[in-house]
């Protein structure tokens, strides 16, 4: 007999959004990895991803803590000294086959970014983390853009891209750059200059890759 149901089942971001008090920016992931693969109980918690190594090297500093509670707050102080808001776009999902991989988790329910600017004010760029064709930050984000009603214009530029969005007569960058994913197969380097330009720079250049 022939296997013929997917075996998915549903999870729900296990923890707040982040946001310094004087946040300028906030970066979006899509959901995190399963929680076998995490290290703390907070974004980007597998050791793979080069997320919290390229956003600590902005701050000429390395990281120290992999483990628990100090992981997790060693990593909100790097976001509170580059007034860094983070969280998942996804706020509900269902993975498949107990998969890491951003093609095997499906949004139920996203997370309402656009209320999260309302309550502040100060966030006036959204750093998108992925824009592949399947899902990725950009492609969920979008589809919670589409359901308020709001347009998120995109081109076909090569990553990194800058575009613009009016949420409440309010004028809103969007920065769309490369995942740090472990499997993902941008240099460090080049992630490096991105992330510099996106969070301390508030600009990006295109890059020939």
């Amino acid at each position: 007999m022939y296997i013929t149901e997917s075996i998915y089942h549903e999870e729900t971001l296990p923890w707040e959004a982040h946001i310094p008090n004087n946040a300028d920016k906030l970066i979006l992931g899509t959901f995190p990895t399963r929680s076998d693969l995490r290290r703390y109980e907070f974004f980007y918690p597998n050791i793979r991803n080069k997320f919290w190594e390229i956003l600590a090297s902005l701050l000429s500093l390395s990281l120290i803590h992999f483990n628990g509670n100090e992981a997790v707050e060693e990593r909100k102080d790097i976001l509170d000294q580059l007034h860094l808001a983070i969280t998942d776009i996804g706020r509900k999902i269902l993975r498949q086959n107990e998969s890491s991989l951003d093609n095997n988790i499906f949004p139920i329910e996203f997370t309402d970014i656009f209320s999260l600017l309302d309550e502040n004010p100060s966030i006036q760029t959204i750093i998108i983390t992925s824009s592949t064709k399947g899902n990725s930050v950009l492609t969920w984000f979008k589809a919670y853009c589409e359901l308020n009603k709001v347009m998120l214009p995109t081109g076909k530029e090569k990553v990194p891209w800058e575009t613009y969005i009016s949420v409440n007569q309010r004028k809103i960058k969007i920065l769309v750059i490369y995942s740090t994913s472990g499997s993902a197969v941008i240099a460090k380097d080049v992630l490096r200059k991105m992330y510099k330009e996106a969070i301390l720079e508030n600009k990006i250049e295109p890059l020939d890759l």
